[in-house]
């Protein structure tokens, strides 16, 4: 079934706006400039079917997809993946040990998952061991997205999805950047940031009243129900969205020590 879709082109500021109402679980937003309306609109179907091929590969709640399936199988042996989801679950072994085990993709331990070189497959140790991609398919898609717009020389466009995930390349028309605010979620009306970001990406993770405690620590399997959120601007935006969840859950020494290992333009925490 195809998701609910639309944009619109302004020909007196070649501007162009596509939303997907839902997409990998959420909204998904770009605003791109300077380009002719079918050149936009071109650009626009292929971030979308590529949102929606990703969608379908990394879903662990579609049946059909491969991490689903995956979830079904890999407690009774080894399952062989596509090279895509090889090199995503590696990805993720590789992030587990960069930032001292806090980002975790499993619902049990890291450790859990087997890997097999020879044919690209994994099992699970545990029946309770599950993948969920979460943030890191949502940061993985628009570093896919970044490539596509890089390919097509979109010069100037901003991406939203999902109110926590920013793409801004290029600058707004009236400034040099494009600026992202965030409001209080407890006090309606309060500002607590506006960062200008320009060919940059930036995440925001964290918790507020409709949603709080989703956020595990691995070691102790506990939600974390404070009422911060923590904000990464970086150029390489899977950095920034595991980097947002990581520092969720990390100590001021943990968090010292696993920056070191990432290119981060800054870093802001917010508690209310």
């Amino acid at each position: 079934m195809d998701e609910p879709c639309y944009f619109n082109y302004f020909e007196s500021s070649k501007t162009f706006h596509g939303a997907i109402r839902n997409i990998m679980g959420t909204r998904f937003d770009i605003v791109m400039l300077g380009e002719s309306r079918a050149q936009s609109a071109a650009v626009f179907m292929d971030l979308k079917r590529e949102l929606r091929r990703l969608d379908s590969l990394l879903n662990r709640f579609d049946d059909e997809s491969e991490i689903s399936k995956l979830n079904v199988r890999a407690s009774s042996g080894f399952v062989p993946l596509s090279a895509e989801v090889w090199a995503i679950l590696c990805d993720c072994k590789r992030y587990h040990e960069i930032t001292d085990g806090l980002f975790d993709v499993t619902k049990d331990d890291f450790s859990g998952i087997l890997f097999r070189e020879g044919d690209r497959s994994v099992s699970f140790a545990s029946g309770k061991t599950t993948v969920d991609l979460g943030g890191y398919a949502k940061g993985y898609a628009l570093l896919r997205l970044q490539q596509i717009l890089s390919d097509n020389n979109v010069g100037q466009c901003f991406v939203d999805f999902g109110n926590s995930s920013i793409l801004g390349v290029g600058h707004h028309p009236f400034g040099d950047s494009w600026k992202v605010s965030m409001e209080n979620p407890y006090r309606r009306g309060e500002t607590v940031f506006e960062i200008d970001i320009r060919d940059r990406a930036l995440s925001v993770s964290g918790n507020r009243p409709e949603y709080s405690g989703h956020i595990i620590h691995p070691a102790t399997k506990k939600a974390t129900d404070e009422r911060k959120a923590v904000c990464v601007v970086c150029k390489n935006p899977l950095d920034a969205e595991v980097l947002t969840t990581t520092l969720m859950i990390a100590g001021d020494k943990e968090k010292n020590d696993i920056l070191k290992r990432f290119e981060v333009d800054s870093v802001y925490e917010y508690k209310w």
